[in-house]
């Protein structure tokens, strides 16, 4: 009996084991924040997450920058877009050197803001944020 016993503890510590080290833990502070367009009759802005967006519970929204013309041909260019749950539509583009590193620094998991001059669609101010909240 004392044998069986033994046994049986033995069988429960190695499942309990077996159990703890096969469940992933995560840790930290998640923000996923889905895509917000709004602004004025100057301006226009959006901002979000990538993964906000991709893993948003409609297939509408995204957000997000590209670099275009990097060649020794031309300038390069900058290009940022969003659109939120409801449609609303927000887009810049800009010559501006100083947002390039920017873009080139995004990740997936990028969270995005931007602001458009809507008379000219030039983007007035970029802000890329990287960091492990981000992550889904």
């Amino acid at each position: 009996m004392k044998a069986k016993l033994k046994n049986i503890l033995g069988l429960a510590a190695l499942g309990m084991t077996l159990l703890a080290n096969t469940v992933p833990t995560w840790a930290g502070s998640v923000s996923t924040p889905e895509v917000n367009i709004g602004g004025n009759q100057t301006y226009s802005w959006a901002k979000g997450s990538m993964v906000g967006a991709r893993y948003s519970a409609d297939n509408t929204q995204y957000i997000g920058c590209f670099t275009n013309g990097q060649g020794s041909q031309s300038s390069p260019s900058i290009r940022c877009f969003a659109r939120d749950r409801v449609g609303d539509t927000a887009f810049c583009i800009s010559l501006d050197l100083r947002f390039v590193p920017q873009v080139q620094a995004m990740t997936d998991s990028s969270y995005i803001s931007f602001v458009a001059n809507r008379s000219n669609a030039l983007c007035d101010s970029l802000r890329i944020s990287n960091n492990s909240s981000q992550l889904k």
